[in-house]
Formats: structure tokens, C-alpha cells, sequence
């Protein structure tokens, strides 16, 4: 005998594990998988709010955003960068300071960081937390049909390995030194955009946020809203030239633990014991805080063999493949 089980009665049975509609990403992400996982994630799900109406979605496909990261402050690139990506044509519309905590980046990169070396774990949150971050609103003027801000940039930008880098990727132009002084982060598409900027929006204030969605792009001979920000910002960060070798010899001289790491563990197989002081030792002020951090990133393995992260990284083919 056939029994008929009227929707309500399903739903009983088996109650729904999302609020989200299940084609609420189609038009935002190029990957099924992260379509299904973003359903379930909360922050994707209250960044869905901020973008309801058609003319909300345009603007996803219209604007993206970069966040210019604490070595971009000390490595003084940041005007470098805006300069470039102007080039592009990426132009600010809105910016906002902000700053990382441990939680933050875990849950910016919440996708990703299983993948994450244990040695990568260890420097980031002392490389992001040493100074301020600005999220830069882009609009892109240069638009190709059917490819979102997000993914043109996300193209353009290249890897964060060095290995992995060409001649004309943004991150070789900025100057990257290594993999995790890259200077930069990107959304890889708009439901990243969405996700992370309802996370970014707890630090900038959501007031601040949903103003800055309708900001248009300034006047040529207008102020700038994300360079008139850096003087103030750059004055929290000392300007270092982020040079592993140099910081070594600086290092050199000085009378404490991590002196005597530089003259007596100069190598980067000895980047083990680098990591073990930075469990227990508290790192120096100012300049030497980024011999460090110069020396760490230059030394340790970012990501850990064989594991690929949880949502990889869209590329501008599989949005072409599935326009």
C-alpha cells in the first residue's frame, strides 16, 4: 500500500537543516559544493540580508574588495597597490580600518585553513595582528561580461605562493616577498564577497557597511577614501624593508632570545626552534617585531602536503564554462 505524505508532515520527519533557499548562491559562486556549504554557514547567510533586491546583486557583480594587510603597511605598499589596481581599473569607493584576532582569521579563511601548516597557524595571527588592515570597497570599470569584480581580480591578483607567481600578476607588481607576505586579500567570488563582508562588517560596523554599499566611485580630483586614510594608519606600523637577510643581521645584535636564534640558528632547518621561542617568548617592539616576522615567513612551509583545503579557489575559466 502507497502512503502520501503531505509536505507538513515531511517537513516533521525531516526538518530542513537550512533557512537558506536552495539556489540562493547559484547566481554567486561557480562551485556546487560551496553553494551547499554556504547554506549552512551562518555568516553567508546574514550577508545574504545586505544584498535582497536584483539591483543589490548587480553590485556584487560589479564591486569587490581588497583588504590591505599589516605588511602592506610595513613594506609601505599600500599606495603602490591602490596606484596598480587604479591601472586595472579598480577604483575605492568606500574604506574602513579594521583589525584581525585569531577568531577572525579562522573564520575568514574557515574553508581553507585545514589545509594550513601547523608552522602557518603558529606565525599568522602574530603577522596579522601586528597592525592595522583597511577594507577597500573596488568597483570595477573595466568589467568583462558575465565575470564578476571579484573573479576578474581574484584572477589578476595570482597566487600567494611565489612559486606559483608570473611576470605580470598583481601580487608580483605589489612586490610580494613570500607566502605570507603577499600584501593582500581578495574575495575569490561575490558569495565571498557576501560572506566576508558580513564578517568584516562586525569590525567596520554594519551601519557603516550598508552606507558604504551605495558609496559611488569618487571624482578624479576628489579625495581618495582609502589613501586619505594612510598617513594616520602607516604612522601605527614602522616602514621595514621586510628583507629576510638583513633582518637577520639586525637580529644579530641584540642581547636577547631572538638575538641569539639569529647568530646561532641562522638556517632554515633550524626554523623549529624560531617556532618554539615564539610559543614563550614575547616578540620585540617596533621594527624588530618584523625582522621576525621576516624571518619566520621566509622560513616556514604555509601549507601541509597532500591536504587540499576544504572550498578550493574559482577561477575566471569555471565562470566563463558555466555562463
Amino acid at each position: 500500500m502507497t502512503t502520501i505524505i503531505d509536505e507538513e508532515t515531511r517537513s516533521a520527519v525531516s526538518p530542513r537543516t537550512s533557512a537558506v533557499g536552495p539556489r540562493a548562491f547559484d547566481a554567486l559562486s561557480s562551485d556546487p559544493r560551496k553553494r551547499e556549504a554556504y547554506r549552512l554557514d551562518t555568516y553567508a547567510r546574514e550577508g545574504l540580508d545586505l544584498f535582497r533586491s536584483p539591483g543589490d546583486r548587480a553590485w556584487l557583480y560589479a564591486t569587490t574588495f581588497v583588504v590591505l594587510k599589516p605588511d602592506a603597511f610595513a613594506g609601505r605598499r599600500c599606495g603602490l597597490i591602490l596606484d596598480i589596481l587604479a591601472e586595472e581599473g579598480w577604483l575605492p569607493i568606500a574604506a574602513r580600518p579594521l583589525r584581525f584576532d585569531p577568531l577572525l582569521t579562522r573564520e575568514i579563511w574557515r574553508y581553507q585553513f585545514n589545509a594550513a601548516s601547523a608552522q602557518r597557524i603558529a606565525v599568522v595571527d602574530h603577522l596579522l595582528g601586528a597592525g592595522p588592515s583597511l577594507l577597500v570597497l573596488l568597483r570595477d570599470t573595466r568589467r568583462e561580461p558575465g565575470l564578476p569584480a571579484s573573479v576578474r581580480l581574484t584572477a589578476a591578483k595570482g597566487s600567494a605562493d611565489p612559486g606559483a607567481a608570473h611576470g605580470r600578476d598583481l601580487r608580483t607588481r605589489f612586490g610580494r616577498v613570500n607566502g605570507l607576505f603577499n600584501f593582500v586579500h581578495t574575495a575569490d567570488e561575490p558569495a565571498d564577497v557576501v560572506r566576508e563582508l558580513r564578517l568584516f562588517g562586525y569590525r567596520t560596523g554594519s551601519s557603516w557597511l550598508r552606507t558604504a554599499l551605495g558609496a559611488t566611485v569618487a571624482q578624479p580630483d576628489g579625495p581618495c577614501p582609502a589613501r586619505s586614510l594612510l598617513p594616520e594608519l602607516e604612522r601605527e606600523v614602522p616602514a621595514h624593508d621586510l628583507d629576510l637577510t638583513e633582518s637577520l643581521r639586525r637580529l644579530a645584535a641584540r642581547g636577547d632570545t631572538w638575538g641569539e636564534l639569529a647568530r646561532l640558528h641562522a638556517t632554515p632547518q633550524r626554523v623549529a626552534l624560531w617556532l618554539e621561542a615564539l610559543e614563550d617568548t614575547e616578540l620585540p617592539g617596533g621594527a624588530a617585531r618584523w625582522d621576525v616576522l621576516s624571518v619566520l615567513t621566509g622560513w616556514i612551509e604555509c601549507n601541509e602536503p597532500g591536504v587540499a583545503p576544504l572550498l578550493a579557489t574559482v577561477s575566471a575559466t569555471d565562470w566563463r564554462n558555466n555562463g
